[in-house]
């Protein structure tokens, strides 16, 4: 059972549920109560929302390591499940079952609710899933694109069926807030990752940003996007007077500002794949730190 819980990700896929739910309960619904309006989905409906998301990027992981095979063969043999202890046959049948179940739960939702784009949405994120494995990930700079508005979109969706959330102007300035910051996280996580890959990329003929571009200028572009992330928290830390409200500040202070200037040190310092997955370690904490804030907000209102 052990393999299969690696293969899906699952430490990934609790961070989407996590964030979602979080979105909800700790933005989204505090901010509707303060206005005597309410969420339209029930506490079931939105948990096949969330399952359904949670499916589909499931799938997502194994069609990714399924067309990686001989990729993953050379970058990181000692972590390649498929073939080693799954068949491939069983990944794909695995896939097909969850990405299915996944776009089924869009869909009865939108025949619940009467809002028919959640189960294109869904059928549409779970073809670019798959494209993205086949196709565009050798894409230079599409790949990582794709990956990141996929990533923004997990923050999006949990307002879609919210009539009151999106005409809410607090609300949409959050989620809006949220999804940039999971763009760009996403998109710094995506070329370091290429990076990481890179030997195997290249052997394959896996055309990456990074195999495109080179190392170094993949590393600056991280950087870049890293520093500027991190100039815009800081300069709407100062613009809102953040300091006013002495919690939310401290933690982000601490927990979200400090690891992005750790971040860049080690980005500028990297030179070779281990020095590189370390930077990776340090966007997924940020990620996981970020998602926290929600409920840093909440309790401090």
């Amino acid at each position: 059972m052990q393999k299969y819980f690696q293969l899906l990700r699952w430490p990934n896929l609790l961070m989407i549920a996590l964030l979602q739910y979080l979105l909800r309960h700790a933005l989204i619904g505090p901010i509707l109560l303060f206005e005597d309006k309410g969420l339209l989905l029930t506490e079931f409906e939105f948990f096949i929302l969330v399952i359904s998301c949670v499916l589909i990027a499931a799938g997502g992981y194994i069609i990714n390591d399924v067309e990686d095979l001989e990729i993953d063969a050379i970058n990181k043999p000692e972590k390649k499940l498929i073939e080693n202890q799954i068949s491939k046959d069983t990944a794909i049948n695995l896939y097909t079952a969850l990405t299915f179940l996944g776009v089924l739960g869009g869909f009865f939702l939108s025949y619940v609710k009467g809002y028919a784009y959640i189960g294109i949405i869904h059928l549409i994120t779970a073809g670019m899933l798959y494209f993205y494995s086949t196709s565009y990930k050798c894409i230079p700079f599409l790949g990582n694109l794709i990956i990141s508005l996929l990533s923004a979109l997990v923050v999006i969706i949990v307002i879609i069926p919210e009539p009151f959330a999106k005409d809410n102007p607090a609300v949409m300035l959050m989620i809006a807030l949220y999804a940039f910051f999971s763009f760009i996280t996403t998109f710094i996580r995506e070329i370091v990752k290429d990076i990481e890959d890179l030997e195997g990329d290249k052997q394959q003929g896996c055309n990456t940003l990074a195999s495109s571009l080179g190392v170094k200028k993949a590393k600056w572009i991280c950087i870049i996007l890293t520093f500027l992330i991190v100039s815009l928290l800081l300069y709407a830390q100062i613009f809102s007077r953040q300091w006013e409200s002495l919690i939310p500040f401290l933690y982000i202070c601490i927990f979200i500002d400090i690891p992005f200037l750790v971040l860049l040190r080690k980005l500028y310092k990297s030179e070779n794949k281990s020095d590189f997955k370390k930077a990776s370690f340090w966007i997924k904490l940020i990620m996981f730190t970020g998602i926290i804030s929600l409920l840093i907000f909440n309790f401090s209102f």
